[in-house]
């Protein structure tokens, strides 16, 4: 029989009387969930769904939604941690933040040091909850607002201190990490239990692994032909994970093909912005009217993610072009046709055919509307036709339904009115000899 013990992936085991780590018992608690506590479980069910192996759902797990509340995550996790500067470290996951990142090659400009979370610990301190709340965008899904930077800068932190960097993708961590990394999270921000919550926060999570990981990466491609490669981690990532990483980078031919294409892809890259860290999302919620919280138009946000008002000039020349030749068919009347171009539709002219997933200079989280507007619209056309002739059908139906319920009206009333006239008939000259003899009684 086994129980948590605390976030080290180590277990009591009841019946031997002793620790076990999360690695030797397997599957059962280093990367299921039988090994939990019901509390734990509980909360572990909120995460299936979300990638790893918790897509394997525990039915005992699950049963216990039913019967159990999920408990308090802040007595989940411990407040005394040793901590770096401002920041809050746990004491298994700690690492150094006073070496430079590069530490084969140190470079001798001043570069941002090591994220350490210090300014949420400072934001946090400001509020009586000492929790951050969050925005979540109504139609993109993503975290803005004025502690978005806050949010992405805790997770990074997170990342680091939990999450093992040698997954090829985020669904593949184990849930139990994903656990951590949550109730971590969730102890510095108001998220609540909310499934669209959880599902808006790990995908920003899964984003800021992939850039952990990929400067991690950067590290590894300007440093691997040292000697000493394996012997020399960056200062964020512990000297004992640091060769699992390095043969991920270096064996790992899914993650090598997928390396490569993003390389080309990015060579092809013709246009970029000027928002930095801040997403466009993020931007456009910034911008919004004050008084109706409109956003600024799709153009309009081309020209100011693109156009350098420090330099007051564009970030490149094509980025320029592409906005001119939009405001030009915009503002252009064809001939024989009254409407003005829409601002989709110019962005389709000039940019070609939209992405599936994303409109072109909207960040993600948008997508293409006529392409969702015409599958939505092609699906209520035949559901209308359908319908439609379901509609004739029953019309003609009951038409039929009625002419017959007249035919046999008119039937039945032939038929009685006949059989009044039969029985008539044959009582008539009982009637009338009853009235003939009636006649002759004698009077007194």
């Amino acid at each position: 029989m086994l129980c948590w013990v605390d976030f080290s992936r180590r277990f009591w085991d009841i019946d031997d009387g002793r620790h076990r780590e999360g690695d030797e018992i397997g599957d059962d608690a280093g990367r299921g969930t039988r090994g939990w506590s019901a509390e734990l479980r509980v909360e572990a069910v909120l995460l299936i769904g979300f990638g790893g192996s918790g897509e394997r759902q525990d039915e005992e797990v699950a049963a216990l939604l039913k019967g159990k509340e999920v408990a308090n995550a802040d007595q989940l996790i411990p407040e005394t941690e040793t901590t770096t500067g401002d920041a809050q470290v746990c004491p298994q996951d700690q690492v150094v933040a006073e070496q430079p990142e590069n530490i084969i090659e140190a470079s001798k400009v001043k570069r941002r040091g090591t994220t350490t979370g210090a300014s949420v610990e400072k934001e946090r301190r400001k509020t009586t909850s000492g929790k951050l709340d969050i925005i979540i965008h109504p139609i993109r899904n993503r975290i803005v607002g004025d502690n978005a930077r806050h949010f992405k800068t805790e997770a990074t932190t997170v990342i680091k201190q939990h999450a093992p960097r040698h997954f090829g993708r985020w669904k593949e961590i184990p849930v139990d990490i994903k656990m951590k990394m949550w109730l971590a999270m969730k102890q510095k921000f108001n998220l609540g239990d909310d499934m669209q919550v959880k599902k808006v926060v790990f995908e920003q999570m899964n984003r800021q692994y992939r850039s952990y990981r990929h400067k991690l990466h950067i590290y590894y491609t300007k440093n691997k032909d040292h000697e000493n490669i394996l012997g020399k981690p960056p200062s964020s990532v512990r000297p004992s994970d640091w060769p699992i990483l390095v043969k991920f980078f270096e064996g790992n031919d899914a993650f090598k093909h997928t390396s490569a294409r993003n390389k080309q892809n990015r060579q092809k890259l013709k246009m970029a912005h000027t928002c930095g860290t801040k997403s466009i999302a993020q931007y456009c919620y910034e911008e919004r009217d004050p008084v109706t919280h409109e956003e600024p138009s799709r153009t309009s946000t081309w020209r100011k993610t693109r156009y350098s008002n420090k330099k007051k000039e564009w970030v490149d020349e094509s980025s320029r072009e592409v906005y001119e030749e939009i405001i030009r068919l915009q503002s252009e009347v064809h001939e024989g046709n009254h409407d003005i171009m829409s601002e989709d539709e110019a962005f389709i002219k000039v940019l070609g055919q939209e992405k599936p997933n994303r409109l072109r200079g909207c960040g993600d989280g948008l997508k293409p509307i006529s392409k969702r507007g015409n599958g939505v619209n092609e699906e209520l056309r035949k559901e209308n036709e359908e319908l439609k002739k379901q509609s004739e059908k029953m019309a003609s139906r009951l038409q039929s339904l009625e002419t017959q319920l007249s035919n046999q009206e008119i039937q039945v009333q032939t038929q009685v009115a006949a059989q009044v006239q039969d029985i008539l008939r044959s009582q008539l000259p009982t009637m009338l000899q009853n009235l003939g003899h009636t006649s002759q009684l004698p009077t007194s």
